[in-house]
């Protein structure tokens, strides 16, 4: 056995950091806090938080800014962990994740218990939520009150509101009192009744200098982006170019400074109408029934749990003891642990041969 001198400390503690902690053979429980564990080398380089003075520089070097919504804390890590640039609480939530028919369903306290669940696990990405129906259209004084309350009590660091020159002077006032503001335009969800459905803008020479001017106008109320939803390509590059702040597209062609989807959408989770701009990027909504149903059949089948694999004993003697002690020292187990395939008990994720031609 080599015995380890002080000499040897620095080549230790470098081949502790490539191997990563070891830890004590043990079960852990899902319900058990979320430890980040000290010394592993992470599978990203380190970030820098993402400010708006950041957006603004990866507009004037082209680089394409992202975004996507997150509803939830795991989703926020998995935007915070793969380095999404914004990640947005869209009141799209109202749609994918609560069942409602619109966004103008959603109430403030709704978004807010979102915002906060957000805030929890995306620590790098600029975060931003949308400003829900009705919560900034009575008066400035209510919008500020609203949005004052969207950043202390949902921990966001900008809102989002729809709409052009009719609420320019909304986004002066939340953005004086120090609450930064991303616009939108073109397409605006919440006004879906009055827009008669969720129709391009933009498409003839009136609607496309409507959306030039609000963005304009919005842009000098004080807005630090702009969102152009569903409009013409060119027209969407020619209102960059226009103006001096960094805008997101969604549908609204390559021109913009960045880009931004619904997670539901790229994820292929949402099984609603798919949009002529969304590309769905990942299966997950198909991976998501195959465990739905493997589960189903291996509960059925009794291959899971496994006795000894994944349930816990007592320690020697201790079950012989209990049972003395309620009187039924004849009991016996009636569970038959059931044959599984080696192949599939051991591999993670893999669909068992009875089932793959059913998914």
């Amino acid at each position: 056995m080599r015995l380890y001198s002080p000499a040897d400390r620095p080549t230790l503690k470098l081949r502790a950091l490539r191997l990563g902690p070891t830890f004590p053979s043990r079960r852990w429980m899902s319900v058990r806090p979320m430890v980040l564990q000290t010394g592993v080398l992470p599978t990203l380089p380190s970030r820098k938080k993402m400010t708006i003075q950041h957006l603004y520089q990866m507009r004037q070097t082209g680089t394409p800014i992202t975004m996507l919504t997150a509803y939830d804390f795991p989703t926020a890590r998995a935007l915070d962990s793969h380095g999404v640039d914004i990640a947005l609480v869209g009141d799209s939530l109202a749609q994918v994740c609560l069942g409602l028919p619109s966004t103008t369903r959603l109430t403030l306290d709704e978004m807010l218990h979102h915002t906060r669940a957000v805030a929890r696990g995306a620590a790098y990405p600029l975060l931003v939520a949308d400003m829900p129906f009705g919560s900034y259209h009575a008066s400035p004084e209510d919008a500020i009150r609203s949005a004052v309350r969207m950043v202390q009590d949902g921990h966001v660091e900008a809102v989002k509101l729809e709409g052009g020159p009719e609420i320019a002077s909304t986004v002066r006032r939340i953005s004086q009192v120090g609450v930064p503001v991303m616009a939108h335009v073109g397409l605006m969800p919440q006004r879906h009744a009055a827009l008669s459905g969720y129709r391009v803008q933009g498409r003839d020479a009136a609607g496309a200098r409507a959306v030039l001017d609000g963005a304009l106008a919005l842009q000098d109320a004080g807005a630090f982006s702009i969102v152009l939803e569903a409009i013409p390509h060119r027209l969407a590059e020619y209102v960059t170019a226009r103006l001096s702040i960094p805008t997101i597209g969604i549908g609204a062609g390559p021109g913009t400074s960045g880009q931004v989807l619904v997670w539901d959408d790229v994820m292929t989770r949402w099984h609603g109408k798919k949009a002529k701009f969304v590309r769905r990027f990942a299966d997950v909504g198909h991976e998501e029934a195959r465990g739905v149903q493997n589960y189903i059949a291996a509960v059925r089948d009794g291959s899971f749990p496994n006795s000894e694999t994944e349930g816990y004993e007592m320690a020697g003697g201790e079950w012989e003891t209990f049972l003395e002690q309620v009187g039924d020292s004849g009991w016996q187990s009636t569970v038959r642990e059931r044959e599984v395939d080696d192949d599939v008990s051991s591999s993670e994720g893999m669909t068992p041969p009875r089932l793959a031609q059913a998914i």
